[in-house]
């Protein structure tokens, strides 16, 4: 009678040697060792702050804000600190608290920039500083920093760096944005009577910036809508609508686009025309 033979252990695995390859994000060696692959790794985003420079360009405050504490904990985690990175973070951390209508937060953070940093004298972190000091109750310091700012950067630059954020404080209005009074009454209803809105001025003036966005980020379809918008809400934009336009124009251009440009001449020729009636009622 046979026997089987008893059942075998089975024999342990070994383990075959793996190809070491490097993590995601972790530096390479100038002189790497023979026989390793040459796998390299692109960061699209040179470093936190232009990280945090494109979220606020973008909107994202938030997010932006998160990026800055953690790199100012980590240049303070270092213990050698370079003390202009340090101060470029929190003045662009100020900037990010600012945008999300927290002028306190955004002041004190401003605050802690070095008193001799150029980052201390730039006018937006001025305007930071104002609001912070309007937020707070000191309206006569406030105000002094705010003149002193419109002095330096003059009305339209000061109202370029406040980009629409809320203000406790009476910044001028640029003439761009201001509305000419008509010379003569006009009916109710009437498109030159739409025209003389403050508010639909004001519309307007945004309408163009973003226009002019769009043909800065090469998307003509975009600017030409909001340009459009623009000229309906303001005939007097047409002058500086044509300025951006025709740039973008050229032999295979669009119908619609060509009945746009047209559109905008015959607006600057009318726009001309009703302030050269102006004019010499005020000299008359």
């Amino acid at each position: 009678m046979a026997f089987d033979d008893p059942p075998r252990a089975p024999e342990p695995e070994v383990d075959e040697p793996t190809e070491r390859r490097p993590q995601p994000g972790a530096q390479r060696l100038a002189n790497p060792p023979s026989g390793e692959d040459d796998v390299y790794y692109l960061d699209l985003v040179a470093d936190e702050l232009s990280l945090a420079r494109a979220q606020l360009a973008s909107g994202l405050s938030p997010l932006a804000e998160a990026v800055l504490v953690r790199r100012i904990a980590q240049l303070h985690a270092q213990g050698d600190v370079a003390l202009d990175e340090l101060d470029a973070a929190r003045a662009l951390l100020a900037e990010a608290l600012w945008r999300q209508g927290r002028p306190i937060a955004a002041g004190a953070a401003a605050g802690r920039i070095r008193a001799a940093s150029l980052e201390r004298r730039r006018p937006l972190v001025m305007v930071i500083e104002a609001e912070a000091l309007a937020a707070t109750g000191q309206l006569e310091a406030a105000t002094r920093l705010m003149e002193r700012i419109i002095e330096e950067v003059g009305v339209d630059d000061a109202w370029r760096l406040r980009s629409g954020v809320a203000s406790r404080l009476p910044w001028p209005t640029p003439a761009s944005l201001r509305p000419r009074r008509p010379v003569e009454p006009i009916a109710a209803g009437s498109e030159a009577a739409a025209t003389a809105d403050p508010s639909r001025t004001a519309a307007a003036h945004v309408r163009l910036e973003a226009a002019r966005q769009g043909y800065l980020a090469n998307d003509a379809e975009r600017g030409d809508r909001e340009l459009m918008v623009a000229l309906r809400l303001d005939l007097r934009i047409a002058p500086e609508g044509i300025a951006l336009l025709e740039p973008t124009l050229d032999d295979q251009s669009a119908t619609e686009r060509l009945l746009l440009y047209g559109d905008l001449l015959r607006a600057a020729g009318r726009a001309a025309e009703a302030s050269a009636v102006y004019d010499r009622a005020a000299r008359g």
